[in-house]
């Protein structure tokens, strides 16, 4: 990860930072957590960047403009900037870990950055809507003007304005229903997903295992593509030099242009995707399935030998196994 994360930094063109979010009203527990991994409480004039996590507490509120977004973050909420690549383009991620965010758009430029849960993207061509983020990884995306799409399990479903979509973890968006402004009570939804989750320990892992295994899959891919990149840098690298010892400078320079640097942007286009995907997971080990483990825990406190409780532990054991051997060895010191 260490020679991956060098090579991102040597391209800021291809892999810069996301559009920063500045901290413009704060009240009650709210905490930055930065991608050095440094935690500090948020104030107003604060800026985020990629890699950088909100929390807010019980009685935590967040608002933050992002260049004529505004981001309404609300009370047991997590929220990540992060930032992906395609095509050598650079894509902005809102990643709604848990909890509820009002977004108000003041303008649409057709660049909008994606919404991300950790059961589905929504493309934003509304104006105003709510995405919610149940404990259990289930979405619940509200529109109150203009248009947002909502993709999950390869079906996209179009919401224009009063209009709801309910997606749960590993499954396509369900039917879309009308709702009226502000009608949607989170803490209300929220504790029915846990009711749910804990009537159906074993279920509401594996759901949360196998999005687990999305990213690992993404990460596996994204990592084998940047390692081939790299090598072939390594070896271009070398023949670029041959060719300014041998022809000279000029020609070394044209040889950089037409063949090193499109495959420098490219490792780098790589890199950026395994550090998105690598972050993603960790969002669903650190505020998903480790808030679920403490759920059942204390459930079970008294009953730790009950079969239900046992298999729970088999498939969250299987779980972290899957994440400490694919996920980790692409993260940071400050990641953890």
């Amino acid at each position: 990860m260490k020679k991956l994360l060098i090579l991102m930094l040597m391209l800021p063109a291809a892999t810069g930072f996301a559009t920063p979010a500045d901290v413009v009203y704060t009240e009650g527990d709210a905490i930055i957590r930065y991608s050095d991994g440094e935690e500090m409480e948020a104030y107003i004039g604060d800026v985020m960047d990629t890699g950088d996590t909100v929390t807010t507490g019980l009685d935590g509120f967040l608002e933050l403009d992002r260049q004529g977004v505004v981001l309404k973050i609300n009370p047991e909420t997590v929220f990540t900037l992060l930032e992906r690549e395609a095509d050598q383009q650079k894509t902005d991620v809102l990643n709604v870990v848990l909890g509820s965010i009002k977004f108000r758009y003041d303008r649409i430029t057709g660049n909008e950055p994606k919404i991300q849960t950790i059961s589905c993207v929504a493309g934003v061509r509304g104006t105003e809507f709510t995405v919610f983020s149940a404990v259990d990884g289930s979405s619940l995306i509200v529109v109150d003007q203009g248009e947002v799409a909502v993709e999950a399990e390869g079906r996209t479903v179009a919401l224009g304005g009063e209009e709801g979509v309910e997606v749960a973890p590993g499954r396509a968006p369900g039917e879309k229903f009308t709702v009226k402004r502000d009608q949607i009570d989170y803490s209300a939804w929220n504790d029915d997903k846990l009711e749910a989750l804990l009537a159906d320990p074993v279920g509401s892992i594996a759901s949360l295992h196998d999005r687990l295994q999305n990213y690992i899959g993404e990460v596996d891919d994204y990592y084998a593509l940047f390692s081939d990149l790299k090598a072939r840098l390594d070896t271009e690298i070398e023949k670029q030099k041959q060719i300014a010892s041998s022809q000279g400078e000029e020609a070394a320079k044209k040889y950089f242009n037409d063949t090193v640097f499109p495959l420098t942007l490219q490792a780098g286009t790589s890199g950026v995707n395994v550090r998105f995907f690598s972050l993603a997971a960790l969002s669903l080990r650190r505020y998903i399935s480790g808030r679920m483990y403490l759920s059942f825990k204390t459930r079970y406190i008294m009953n730790r030998s009950d079969a239900v409780y046992t298999a729970f532990l088999e498939r969250y054991q299987a779980l972290l196994e899957d994440f400490e051997a694919s996920i980790v060895p692409h993260l940071v010191e400050a990641d953890i």
